[in-house]
């Protein structure tokens, strides 16, 4: 028979902790505009949820693959100089030598994109349109997965970061998470009889690092990630486009996400409102933009929220 002692025992074996998928000096904490058409914004605001996408998936399909093999160039010729805690540093190199880009590829993280800045033409003609918005969220909200999947006892939580767009930025982004893990600050959440934890959770760093970083042809795209992981052999859910079936996984707003040793606790109601603070219409203006205002507005206020919408402020007439 169990005691209370061996509940709480076997939950914090089970139960270890939420992990940011990088590192919390790379959280991004300023303006976070994402950029959609407006069937999606329908969707978003009634289903009160986000979709990420697999970051395989993106429109530049190589741009993973770019994100990878920076990062395996970096530790080839910088891997020396990290901090060593001897068991995880074995297990990065050996994650790092053994078809790397191509297990990044097969397990990669899942991204909503966002700019810093709703005044970015190149985002408005490719992602919102005439019909678009750009939606503002509050950077700094608890956004969780739906129906959180553990991993060795412990979840990546999504979070807000820049992209890295220079060569000499990435370098400085790979080194601090690389040193994140072999330094031994990991380590002490992972202490546990499971001996892949680590390996597991080395893993959804380096998909979430490699899926941070860009060529720098696109660093006037201003952009902004929300980056979450599911873990090996978790699947997605799916949904078509015009470029084919999208691997994705739905994010949830849980103003009250918290633990404690049963687990997670405090979800409230997973329903709850996404953190919208502000919505922009997209131009062109005059009396086409009042009309979007009024129908996005409307939107908005059946759903609960207060936040305002305006106009995109741009002098431009699409296409």
């Amino acid at each position: 028979m169990s005691t209370d002692s061996d509940a709480r025992e076997d939950a914090s074996v089970e139960h270890r902790g939420a992990f940011g998928p990088l590192p919390f000096s790379e959280h991004y904490h300023g303006p976070i505009w994402h950029f959609t058409d407006s069937s999606a914004l329908v969707s978003m605001v009634e289903n009160r949820q986000l979709w990420a996408t697999a970051s395989t998936m993106l429109n530049d399909p190589e741009e993973l693959v770019y994100g990878a093999k920076r990062i395996a160039q970096w530790y080839e010729r910088f891997g020396d100089t990290l901090s060593k805690d001897l068991s995880l540093h074995m297990q990065l190199t050996q994650i790092l030598n053994d078809d790397f880009v191509d297990s990044i590829l097969r397990n990669p993280a899942y991204v909503v994109c966002a700019s810093t800045d709703y005044r970015v033409l190149n985002q408005w003609r490719n992602y919102a349109s005439s019909s678009g918005v750009a939606v503002r969220l509050d950077p700094h909200a608890e956004l969780i997965p739906a129906d959180p999947p553990m991993m060795a006892g412990f979840i990546f939580l999504p979070q807000w970061v820049t992209v890295a767009y220079q060569p000499d930025e990435q370098d400085d982004r790979i080194r601090r998470v690389l040193e994140s893990i072999t330094s031994g600050q990991i380590k002490p959440t992972l202490d546990s009889p499971e001996a892949a934890a680590a390996n597991k959770l080395i893993r959804g760093l380096l998909a979430a690092l490699a899926a941070s970083m860009k060529d720098s042809a696109y660093v006037e795209e201003k952009e902004v990630r929300l980056v979450a992981y599911l873990p090996e052999k978790t699947p997605p859910s799916h949904r078509g486009s015009s470029r084919g079936v999208i691997p994705y996984m739905t994010i949830n707003h849980y103003p009250n996400f918290g633990w404690d040793l049963a687990g997670l606790k405090g979800l409230g109601d997973p329903k709850a409102p996404l953190p919208i603070e502000e919505v922009r219409v997209g131009p062109p203006d005059g009396e086409s933009e009042r009309q979007r205002i009024i129908g996005v507005t409307s939107l908005l206020r059946a759903n609960g929220s207060k936040a305002p919408v305006n106009g995109s402020t741009i002098r431009y007439l699409p296409a």
